[in-house]
């Protein structure tokens, strides 16, 4: 289980959810929880049976605390392909507080190419259902897809969704699960 490894931090799972309540409970057994900023969804029934949260914008996202410490996460998702070519920043995780570690350049690939992402993700291994990418020249998936990146070092997030005031800055899709590490897990654990 996902929690026998450690250093987990948090861990959304939106598999068994009906509806889109106010909190989304943290299932790691930390107590950091999600606050739901918007009006994101349910759709039941999805993937294989099971439920994914879904952001069409307007300020949707899922608020937890801060985390400094962000060494390997996972991520469930899909971009919706009527937004790809849209020309707007959509991060997979973002800082309320200042410009976000999880950077990309308005193109749909994963990270930016010109800095605006930390070095600890430029730097570190993203792969998609399994396989290594480079995030600077992949497209996000436009189907539900298992991402993973382990950084080469701490950076910060403490929502998915969202970039600070702007509703342009955002992500148009599904979040069928988000789980984040402080440590850097294997690849034999990430596997």
């Amino acid at each position: 289980k996902p929690t026998e490894l450690d250093g987990m931090k948090l861990w959304l799972d939106a598999s068994s959810l009906s509806t889109a309540a106010s909190t989304w409970e943290d299932i790691s057994g930390n107590g950091n929880s999600a606050t739901k900023g918007g009006a994101p969804s349910v759709v039941t029934n999805a993937q294989n049976g099971l439920s994914v949260m879904h952001y069409t914008g307007n300020g949707q996202r899922h608020k937890f605390n801060m985390i400094t410490d962000i060494r390997t996460v996972f991520w469930v998702i899909s971009q919706d392909s009527s937004v790809y070519g849209t020309n707007q920043f959509r991060y997979l995780l973002s800082d309320s507080t200042k410009h976000p570690h999880f950077h990309n350049e308005r193109n749909d690939k994963f990270w930016s190419t010109n800095g605006w992402t930390h070095a600890n993700i430029r730097s570190g291994q993203t792969k998609m259902n399994g396989a290594i990418i480079n995030g600077q020249t992949t497209s996000v998936p436009s189907n539900l897809s298992i991402v993973s990146l382990r950084t080469t070092g701490d950076v910060h997030a403490d929502n998915f969704g969202y970039d600070r005031g702007n509703n342009a800055r955002q992500w148009i899709g599904k979040l069928g699960e988000l789980m984040i590490f402080n440590t850097a897990l294997s690849d034999e654990d990430i596997d």
